[in-house]
């Protein structure tokens, strides 16, 4: 029997906007986003910043060694900022009636201006966290990110689910994958498309 429920946050709550991102990266001189994932030192500069492993000022440095060589702070920063978009209130609405038959969690990559986004967004939506999720977990507090299992870990440690009891949303094939092996009936969300999985994943 399902008794709890784990979210992500950007790409299944928080929606994403690819094409203001990638307006937003070239501007700074990077490739798109799928570029980006295909360059290492590219990589190694962005994800730890947007996993809210370092610091605003280690990630500049880092990438100022990627980007275009006169970029400012603000284009950089715009360019890891610019994907985030809104949250549907129904979606919130939705989570909010989960809570009435299931804890609810949400396990999130993020850095602290991205929370600071969401934040914006729940109460631009006439909702706060606290009404949507019994327990938040985010990485730049944690200083774990997915998909390491650790991280997983220290949530079952802390709500005391059961991973055989709990269906996880998430849009990386790779934290999904990590989130199976702990025992996590665990589901592939498309981007921002939340709403086409999770009945069945409920059913």
């Amino acid at each position: 029997m399902i008794k709890n429920i784990i979210f992500d946050l950007a790409g299944v709550i928080l929606n994403l906007n690819l094409k203001r991102d990638t307006e937003a990266l070239l501007g700074a001189g990077l490739p798109d986003f799928e570029g980006c994932l295909k360059n290492p030192a590219i990589v190694n500069a962005i994800v730890p910043y947007i996993n809210g492993l370092c610091t605003k000022e280690e990630f500049l440095k880092a990438a100022r060694q990627v980007c275009r060589e006169d970029a400012t702070d603000k284009e950089i920063l715009w360019a890891m900022d610019a994907v985030l978009d809104d949250i549907p209130a129904e979606r919130l609405q939705m989570l909010v009636d989960l809570r009435k038959k299931y804890r609810v969690f949400l396990l999130s990559n993020l850095y602290v201006s991205a929370w600071e986004h969401t934040l914006r967004q729940f109460d631009k939506a006439g909702f706060t966290p606290e009404q949507c999720f019994d327990r938040v977990f985010l990485s730049y507090e944690m200083q774990l990110a997915k998909p390491d299992p650790r991280i997983f870990q220290q949530v079952f440690a802390e709500t005391g689910i059961n991973p055989d009891e709990t269906v996880y949303f998430d849009d990386s094939r790779e934290n999904i994958t990590a989130g199976t092996a702990l025992g996590l009936h665990s589901f592939l969300v498309p981007m921002n498309q939340l709403e086409t999985v999770i009945d069945e994943a409920l059913s």
